[in-house]
C-alpha cells in the first residue's frame, strides 16, 4: 500500500468520525439515548488512533485498514443516531402534548367544581350565619371603669 492511498484513508476516517460524533452529540442534546453510539465511536477512535499511529511509523498498510475499519464502522452510525434524534424529538412532543391535555382537563375540572362548588358553599355558610343569634349586652356591662 502506497503513503497517498494510506493518507487519503486516514483523512476520509477522520472526517466519517467527525460527522458521526456531530451527529451523535445532537442527539444525545435531543434526549436520545446514545449509549450504543458512543460505544462504536469509541472503537472508531480507537481504529483511528491506529491507523495514525501506523502512518507516522511508516507502516501505510496496516493504517490503510485500520482507517477503512474506522471508516466502516462509523458508516451507518450518522444515519441511525439522526434516528434516534427523530424518535427522541417525536416522544419529547408527545410527552408535551400529554402533559398539556392533562393541564388542560385538571384546569377545567377545577373551574367548573370551583364554579358549582362555591355556590352550595356560600348558601350553607349564610344559613350559619342567619341562624346564629345576636347577645344582648347591658350597657353597664358594655362600660367597664
Amino acid at each position: 500500500m502506497d503513503q497517498a492511498a494510506a493518507e487519503k484513508a486516514l483523512d476520509d476516517a477522520e472526517n466519517a468520525l467527525a460527522s458521526a460524533y456531530l451527529a451523535v452529540v445532537e442527539a444525545e442534546n435531543a434526549g436520545a439515548n446514545v449509549s450504543g453510539l458512543n460505544l462504536k465511536l469509541q472503537i472508531a477512535g480507537e481504529c483511528l488512533a491506529n491507523a495514525s499511529n501506523a502512518f507516522m511509523l511508516g507502516n501505510f498498510g496496516d493504517a490503510y485498514n485500520y482507517a477503512l475499519n474506522c471508516t466502516k464502522i462509523v458508516e451507518g452510525l450518522v444515519c441511525e443516531a439522526e434516528t434516534l434524534k427523530e424518535e427522541a424529538l417525536k416522544s419529547r412532543e408527545e410527552r408535551l402534548f400529554v402533559s398539556a391535555a392533562c393541564s388542560s382537563v385538571g384546569l377545567s375540572f377545577l373551574f367548573v367544581f370551583s364554579l358549582f362548588g362555591w355556590r352550595p358553599l356560600k348558601a350553607f355558610y349564610v344559613k350559619r350565619v342567619l341562624k346564629m343569634k345576636p347577645e344582648v349586652v347591658e350597657e353597664n356591662e358594655h362600660r367597664r371603669p
